[in-house]
């Protein structure tokens, strides 16, 4: 136990060392800020990467999980849905794996990283019909608060975490989401602190359409109660999927036909 425990110590340190603001200095300079990631390139100037951000991209630290399996599993779409698209790095990545002709959404509740989203996912979605919403998935429409972390790299609905300060954001159910921009079958990638339990609990019918999906569980409350991520992980295996990967609380399920 000592032995691992020290080694556990040492790969800590050294991500840490690699994500370091020094670190993400030093690529960004050597980079002339343009970071490549898993085969893609990111123009990293945006003020929303901050230096561990860049690091981390070039690194191959920054959703690694999540890339991979996008890039394994997504392939054969031709619709996408995407909740908790962030800084567009993952969204890219989803974009580089689709056919021409595809489409994608990509969904962030954070106003401030909504607002460039669609700018920094132009470079790599000019083969496919790209939108974007700026909107919080709940279990009900209407207006949510939305804490929001140093970074606005963390938000989460109010509850789920200890506030750093907060936004009033438009809140929609997935089925409503769905239902306005006239999607039916698609695969779905899912990172939204938490909020998942909104239909994988709430309203699992909204789900009917998804053939694959890439989620990144997350323990949350729902409904008065704490739900872990393997509760949310049996609640999708309940609905016909199936773990085709998994590493931690990021699991790729698929379903068949």
């Amino acid at each position: 136990m000592k032995r691992g425990g020290v080694v556990l110590g040492a790969k800590i340190s050294v991500a840490g060392f690699l994500t370091s603001p020094v670190m993400g200095a030093a690529v960004a300079t050597a980079t002339r800020y343009r970071v490549p990631n898993h085969g893609l390139w990111f123009d990293v100037r945006d003020r929303e990467f901050t230096s561990r951000v860049r690091a981390a991209l070039f690194w191959r630290l920054y959703e690694a999980a999540e890339i991979r399996m996008i890039r394994r599993h997504l392939g054969a779409a031709t619709t996408v849905v995407e909740l908790g698209a962030s800084l567009g790095v993952t969204g890219a990545h989803i974009a580089a794996s689709l056919a021409p002709g595809s489409r994608l959404l990509c969904v962030e509740a954070c106003p401030r990283l909504a607002e460039g989203l669609g700018r920094r996912l132009a470079p790599h979605a000019g083969h496919l019909t790209l939108e974007t919403e700026n909107v919080a998935i709940n279990d009900e429409t209407g207006p949510v608060e939305l804490t929001l972390a140093g970074t606005n790299l963390d938000a989460r609905l109010e509850g789920s975490a200890s506030a750093h300060r907060t936004t009033t954001v438009a809140g929609t159910t997935l089925r409503n989401l769905l239902d306005d921009r006239r999607i039916g079958e698609f695969d779905l990638v899912c990172d939204i602190e938490g909020a998942e339990a909104s239909f994988l609990l709430g309203d699992p019918g909204a789900l009917e359409g998804c053939r694959r999906a890439v989620f990144e569980l997350h323990d949350t409350t729902f409904a008065g109660r704490a739900v872990t991520a393997g509760e949310l992980l049996e609640a999708a295996c309940g609905l016909g999927f199936r773990v085709i990967e998994r590493r931690g609380v990021v699991v790729a399920v698929s379903r068949d036909r």
